[in-house]
């Protein structure tokens, strides 16, 4: 793969924090280190809060677990191999962590051939799985990691919740199953469901899975049509996908409110899929063709593709896609019709149309088809027309066929806004008859620069106002700051210090990538400093301020609609139990007449 340009890394203060925070940790209990299997169990299950468990460097057959222990935030109980990568397990070695809390899985590497679920989390929260390698010679259908309720449990007493994978590697799967699936709990008769929640996938490595399949084979999936209609919170933020080419569906979402933050996907067949469920977030992601040609299975073809969504109240914003092949289902940006409507059908297997998806602030650049709005089988079915689409602030700039492809009428469901479009070569903006006025799409050189990797908007770059009058996008997907009138696109012209950096490459994910840069996920604060406390909040939560003099403080829904709006005291607590859980934006102004936004989560 390409080299990629690498993050920027938090400040050395940081770094220090979080050192002395691990080796205080580590250095206030005892290690114990352990060769079988039967010991390291017994070990664990009795074990104190702050124990840690290191199983000597070698090679182990069979080797299975079954973890109950309960351990603390402060003091987690940690299972690691004696070096990352100097445990192999092979046979079929598997872990089950079962009402479990706060115990850490650290550095094996799972080299198997059994049929089982190499890691599974039931009914367990605040379980970390990292720093290990995953590889199942598997002959039938396997979920490599999974995190669901406790078996037979229809109390709803042992939810999962808060679970972190991250710095793992996932190769070479050639059956079907997922890498990562994220379930949850049932009632006996699975009329009440409930997704694991607040659960974290980040910094992993999913490489090298083939080949194609129908349907099952997903890198991830968040979710499933049973639990699609309950939020879980999940966040899978900077991850790198190559050649993971075994299901339509790349990254597979069926439930509510999750975030799909600053992942790259590369040479992959398919798209990041908001399949089922409503109110999720795609932001600051890369996906790149480079250069791979179509496949195909059984005279369907195959495509890199980028970003496909059915359901509600989505956001598609800050996403760049280059070089794709993918039309249709598998366009760069696509929302075919559906065959089913929310709050009307209850199969929630079906396609919900679209409803209220703002699509903004994304750039097209090079890919073979651009926007496709409204597909619609020749069968008969996805005769759903979408409802209040809107797409604002987009450049979309290439050298073949259709910018923009609209298949079906959507009666004036379209809400097109300041968008950039520039066809080159034998390109055009479209070619279905719709006119654009100039207030929605500008048909102007976008003057890009090459930037590494990336195209980047320039000096010259044009500038276009907001067209958003709902949503507030006040940065770019490198975190710069984006004014009102800013370029289109995801990215803005700015020599503003870059936050969030540029695309994932192999060096920094998996078990052997430098740890600082995941400290930056899921943090509280602003980026002036501020900081919310706690988040996620429960029925209040405080603005720690520090030196900032702040006028007032708004909370916003994820498609900008106000809520609340409370005079800044900061002596005060900010009443949130009147709001359902979710995601929310929270917005504050400063004396100096400057706007920062933070997410928010209520549970």
């Amino acid at each position: 793969m390409e080299p990629f340009i690498k993050h920027t890394k938090p400040s050395l203060i940081r770094k220090t924090i979080y050192l002395i925070c691990i080796l205080s940790a580590i250095g206030s209990h005892g290690q114990t280190y352990v060769n079988t299997d039967s010991n390291l169990q017994n070990l664990v299950n009795s074990a104190s809060p702050g124990e840690v468990f290191i199983v000597s460097d070698g090679s182990y057959n069979d080797f299975y677990c079954s973890f109950t222990a309960n351990a603390t935030a402060d003091n987690p109980i940690t299972i690691k191999a004696e070096n990352v990568g100097g445990v192999t397990l092979t046979g079929d070695s598997h872990f089950v962590f079962k009402k479990a809390a706060h115990l850490i899985l650290e550095g094996f590497v799972f080299d198997c051939t059994g049929n089982n679920t190499m890691v599974k989390l039931e009914g367990s929260n605040n379980i970390r799985i990292t720093r290990n390698q995953f590889e199942l010679h598997a002959t039938a259908s396997v979920k490599w990691v999974v995190v669901t309720g406790y078996y037979n449990d229809y109390t709803f007493q042992y939810l999962s919740h808060h679970n972190r994978i991250d710095h793992n590697k996932f190769q070479n799967k050639t059956t079907e199953g997922n890498f990562i699936t994220i379930d949850g709990t049932y009632n006996e008769d699975h009329s009440v469901n409930q997704q694991s929640q607040y659960d974290l996938i980040d910094y992993n490595y999913f490489y090298n899975s083939a080949p194609r399949v129908v349907n099952g084979k997903e890198a991830i999936r968040v979710g499933n049509s049973q639990l699609s209609t309950t939020s879980g919170y999940t966040t899978v933020a900077y991850n790198l996908f190559e050649e993971c080419d075994g299901d339509p569906e790349i990254v597979s979402v069926k439930s509510c409110d999750n975030i799909i933050r600053g992942n790259t996907f590369y040479r992959s067949y398919g798209t990041l899929t908001l399949r089922q469920g409503n109110r999720s977030l795609v932001e600051g992601n890369y996906f790149f063709g480079g250069g791979k040609a179509n496949g195909n299975l059984d005279l369907q073809t195959l495509y890199t593709g980028g970003v496909r969504a059915y359901g509600t109240d989505h956001i598609i914003i800050n996403n760049y896609f280059e070089g794709l092949e993918g039309t249709l289902f598998d366009a760069p940006i696509t929302l075919t019709q559906g065959d089913a409507i929310d709050g009307v059908d209850t199969n929630y297997g079906l396609h919900f149309r679209g409803e209220r998806i703002t699509i903004a602030y994304n750039t097209l650049v090079n890919n073979t088809y651009g926007i496709e709005i409204g597909y619609a089988k020749s069968n008969g079915s996805y005769d759903k027309p979408l409802i209040d689409i809107i797409l604002a602030n987009n450049l979309v700039t290439g050298s073949q066929n259709s910018l923009i492809k609209i298949h079906n009428d959507q009666n004036g469901e379209l809400l097109w806004n300041a968008n950039l479009m520039y066809p080159t070569g034998s390109a055009v903006l479209n070619s279905d008859g719709y006119s654009f006025s100039s207030s929605e799409v500008v048909n102007s050189n976008p003057y890009l620069v090459e930037v590494g990797t990336l195209w980047q908007a320039g000096a010259s770059t044009p500038l276009l106002g907001d067209g958003l009058s709902s949503l507030v996008v006040d940065e770019d997907i490198q975190g710069q700051p984006r004014p009102s009138t800013s370029n289109p696109g995801a990215d803005h012209f700015s020599n503003d210090a870059i936050v969030y950096g540029t695309p994932v490459s192999s060096s920094d994910v998996g078990p052997y990538a430098d740890e600082d840069s995941s400290l930056a996920i899921m943090e509280n604060e602003f980026k002036n400093g501020m900081k919310i406390v706690p988040n996620p909040a429960s029925e209040i939560f405080y603005l720690d301020s520090g030196a900032q003099k702040i006028e007032f403080i708004t909370i916003h829904t994820l498609t900008g609609k106000q809520l609340i709006k409370f005079d800044y005291d900061e002596t005060a607590s900010i009443d949130v139990s009147n709001l359902p859980s979710g995601l929310y934006l929270v917005q504050i102004k400063t004396d100096t007449g400057k706007y920062y936004t933070q997410q928010l989560i209520i549970k």
